[in-house]
């Protein structure tokens, strides 16, 4: 594991080179009118799609939200978002790789900055979300609240410089309603996430 590691990091130190400033990912007027009249009528769920279908990223997707359903942040307050995200007691974190979507169920890990390189180190006992992950190439941050049968789709979005989503973490529950106490622990990483500036205009 550790030899594999050093060779992820050999891969991303070059990556990291390259990561250009993040790009404007504010959504112009008609791509707010674009992505709103797509998903009028339509049960809330990962932005994936739609932004495929509407040629997109789904940071741009997402900052054409309603702001009472989305809010971006800079991506630089990763360590308090994942410090709140550390409190739920559970999560679903969705990965999409190319047309395959990942699900791992269960509470994202406690996490750290690596001592040698810039992975942000995740440990866990048990099930849920473990791994190295590289907050510093990503670009912004995403809060989702989007209403809709039994909560609807609530969660936190981390893009990476292109726009596109690397993973998200959402409340449980589909088809279901979470307990009580894991939705309040959204409620303070919501209340966390809104009171950071917008990277866009308030719509």
């Amino acid at each position: 594991m550790k030899y594999l590691i050093s060779l992820l990091w050999v891969g991303f130190a070059s990556s990291a080179a390259v990561a250009a400033d993040p790009v404007n990912f504010c959504a112009t007027p008609a791509e707010v009118a674009r992505v709103r009249a797509e998903l009028a009528d339509k049960p809330p769920g990962p932005l994936g799609g739609p932004a495929r279908k509407l040629g997109l990223s789904e940071a741009v997707v997402a900052s054409a939200l309603p702001a009472d359903q989305a809010h971006g942040v800079a991506a630089n307050h990763f360590p308090a978002i994942w410090k709140s995200l550390e409190q739920w007691q559970d999560a679903v974190t969705l990965i999409t790789k190319g047309a395959d979507v990942f699900e791992v169920l269960g509470p994202v890990g406690e996490g750290s900055p690596s001592t040698r390189s810039k992975f942000f180190n995740l440990k866990r006992e048990g099930p849920g979300l473990a791994g190295h992950l590289r907050p510093d190439l990503y670009s912004v941050i995403y809060l989702l609240s989007v209403p809709g049968k039994d909560g609807g789709l609530r969660g936190v979005s981390f893009h990476a410089q292109s726009g596109e989503s690397v993973f998200a973490v959402f409340l449980p529950g589909e088809g279901a309603t979470p307990p009580p106490a894991v939705v309040k622990q959204f409620e303070d990483t919501q209340r966390l996430i809104r009171s950071l500036p917008s990277v866009c205009p308030i719509k």
